[in-house]
């Protein structure tokens, strides 16, 4: 049974860090602004779809921004993936979708590049089920990918 950490970011949330922050003086404006910057690349992340090896709680657990939570040392469940550059937590299962944190899929973004030429990020996503991956594609393409996988190669899609 897969491990998850809580890591909903609510607007909420945001805006009273955001307040904490704006509140501070000093040096502690700055560690207020760090703590507020790692739970809007979160929040950020997860609206954009990114299975992302985001927490590392003191070396023991390894923390994906969809909540997934491994140990560190964990030895990869999926394999057959060679030459890409996935992390033992992209090579476990139990991802949930993003950004609703709910179901298990199977295909997911795991990578992603600033297109400077374009003004846009591209993204990299694959199918832990039948080994499917992508170059650098679209959000919206990476998006229409994981449907596609997670309609044909596990149970439940995402709606």
């Amino acid at each position: 049974m897969p491990k998850y950490a809580k890591v909903k970011v609510s607007k909420r949330l945001l805006a009273s860090l955001e307040k904490h922050m704006d509140e501070a003086v000093g040096m502690a404006r700055y560690g207020r602004f760090k703590s507020w910057l790692h739970y809007a690349n979160l929040q950020s992340w997860q609206e954009q779809g990114w299975h992302f090896n985001y927490q590392n709680y003191n070396g023991v657990e390894s923390h994906c921004t969809c909540g997934l939570a491994i140990a560190s040392d964990a030895d990869p469940e999926i394999g057959g993936l060679a030459g890409l550059k996935l992390d033992p937590l992209h090579r476990a299962s139990g991802h949930r979708y993003l950004p609703a944190l709910k179901g298990v899929c199977v295909a997911f973004i795991y990578d992603f590049d600033w297109m400077e030429d374009k003004g846009v990020y591209f993204y990299k996503a694959l199918c832990q089920k039948c080994g499917s991956h992508t170059e650098l594609i679209s959000n919206h393409d990476a998006r229409l990918f994981e449907n596609e996988h997670n309609g044909a190669c596990a149970v439940k899609t995402r709606k």
